[in-house]
Parts: structure tokens; C-alpha cells; sequence
């Protein structure tokens, strides 16, 4: 999940104008902390699907854009629903996010892994609002594009330390025992806060976690060498144990990895 203070950050959305090729296949968008599946079409009307996380945060994002997309102020943000197949639908909370080619722009927020089970089993994804439905998706090879999805996560794991026998058949990833939002307080995000006379901070933190659960290093990405904000979001974190282990498949605790992320804003007049 993502730790959010006095008031939300959307989502840092890239130009999904230039990756999605527009030609109805899926495609995997590879970057630095951070996995996006995509798809845009141009028939029988223009519009984009897409599913983006950050690797090891456990939360997902879904954005929607097409004509009948609803098209609202940057801070208008209202509750929505996202419906697989018939299926009951899940409730989210949607944030405008300007404008592309096809129509406006939804992200659609947030979402737990258990998600993907559901795109990958359907035919159709669509979004409503009390308004009415605004947006329909036919998925073809679903499955296989969400798939795709999970290789890129586990990619990105894998090189930030985790034991890739979690991954193959029989094998579990770690679980986390409480939510990201609460493994810093928020003195401790308030600190983090005033390192920066900006008025936003949106800082991501990846974690090894040692094969008890424990969180054996952390480090801030991108952060460079003796930088403070790294120390003041991993020193709070560092020997806590915050997950159930990661298993191989014979049940044997391996290590794991995953990410945080911290995101803080201050409203005006706010110290």
C-alpha cells in the first residue's frame, strides 16, 4: 500500500500516449521500480487499458481512457467500480489524470494482488460510477498478458534480492503482517518531511527481508550515498520482523523482497 499524510499524491502517471502502440496487443512496460501492462486500441472507438505497480508494494493501479471516460477537475476525485466479467464488482476510488488521444484519463486505485486473478480469468473489464458504466474492455489472452505482468515483477524482486526458488511452482513469497501504512508514524514521516523545503515528498524504500521475516536491509531508490531521507525511512524499519517468510518449494524460509512507499504532502499553513 502506499503511506499517504495529510493528503493524497496521485499516482505518477508517464505519457501512456507514447507506450501504448494502439494496435490491441498487450505490452509489458519495463522501468526502474515499476511494471506496466498496456493496451490501446483504435476500433470501433480509441482507448486505453493499463495496470501499473511498483514491485513488491502489493498495490496496483488500473487506468482507463476512452470518450465516455468522465471528464472531471484534477482534484475531483469520486468512488467507482471495476467489474470482471459479471463478477461482483470491486470498489475503488478513481482521480482524474488529464487527458490523452483517446479521452480522458481515470486511474483507478488502489488494488491488492488477489486483482490480477481476476483480469487474467476474464473476457471483458468495465468501469461505472453512480452515473452508469463509462468504460468496457474486451481482454483477449488476458491470462497470458497478466502473465507477463508477474515476469516483470519477479524480474525486478529477484535483482533487488530476493531467493528466486520462492518462485517456481510450490514456492510462497512473503507476506507482510501489517499494513505499509502503518510501519512508520507519523512523527517519524514528519521528519522525513522537513528534510525538503518542498511541499511534497514521494520517496520509494525496497527491502530485503532475511528468511525469519525480518527486514535485513533498506535502502531509498535512487537516494545517493549519506543521504539523510535514507536513513530516517529505513533506520525505523531495519530488524522488524513485517512479514511472514518467503518459502521455496520444499517449505524451507528463503529471503525475500519487497518495496514501500513513502508519499507525504503538506496542505498550505501546514508545518
Amino acid at each position: 500500500m502506499i503511506r499517504t499524510f495529510l493528503t493524497a499524491i496521485p499516482f505518477v502517471v508517464a505519457p501512456l500516449a507514447a507506450q501504448a502502440q494502439s494496435s490491441g496487443k498487450w505490452e509489458v512496460k519495463v522501468s526502474p521500480a515499476e511494471c506496466s501492462l498496456v493496451r490501446g486500441v483504435q476500433a470501433p472507438s480509441p482507448a486505453l487499458l493499463a495496470v501499473r505497480t511498483v514491485p513488491g508494494t502489493d498495490d496496483f493501479v488500473v487506468l482507463v481512457s476512452g470518450k465516455k471516460v468522465p471528464e472531471r477537475a484534477a482534484d475531483a476525485r469520486f468512488p467507482v467500480q471495476l467489474r470482471f466479467d459479471d463478477a461482483k464488482p470491486i470498489e475503488a476510488s478513481a482521480t482524474p489524470m488529464g487527458k490523452l488521444p483517446s479521452g480522458p484519463v481515470l486511474q483507478l486505485a488502489s488494488f491488492e494482488p488477489t486483482m490480477l486473478d481476476s483480469f487474467a480469468a476474464a473476457r471483458s473489464v468495465s468501469a461505472s460510477s453512480d452515473a452508469g458504466s463509462f468504460a468496457s474492455f474486451e481482454v483477449p489472452s488476458a491470462r497470458a498478458a497478466v502473465g507477463a505482468l508477474r515476469q516483470c515483477i519477479t524480474d525486478q524482486l529477484i535483482d533487488w534480492g530476493a531467493d528466486p526458488a520462492q518462485f517456481a511452482p510450490g514456492g510462497k513469497p512473503p507476506v507482510a503482517l501489517k499494513d505499509r501504512d502503518h510501519w512508520l508514524t507519523d512523527s517519524q514521516l514528519m521528519s522525513l518531511a522537513s528534510t525538503t523545503s518542498e511541499t511534497g515528498i514521494d520517496y520509494l524504500y525496497r527491502v530485503v527481508i532475511a528468511a525469519d521475516g525480518s527486514i535485513e536491509s533498506c535502502k531509498r531508490d535512487d537516494a545517493k550515498s549519506g543521504d539523510k531521507t535514507e536513513k530516517l525511512g529505513c533506520t525505523p524499519v531495519i530488524g522488524q520482523k513485517l512479514f511472514t517468510p518467503a518459502m521455496n518449494p520444499a517449505g524451507t524460509p528463503v529471503k525475500g523482497a519487497a518495496a514501500f512507499r513513502v508519499m507525504v504532502v503538506r496542505r498550505p499553513g501546514r508545518r
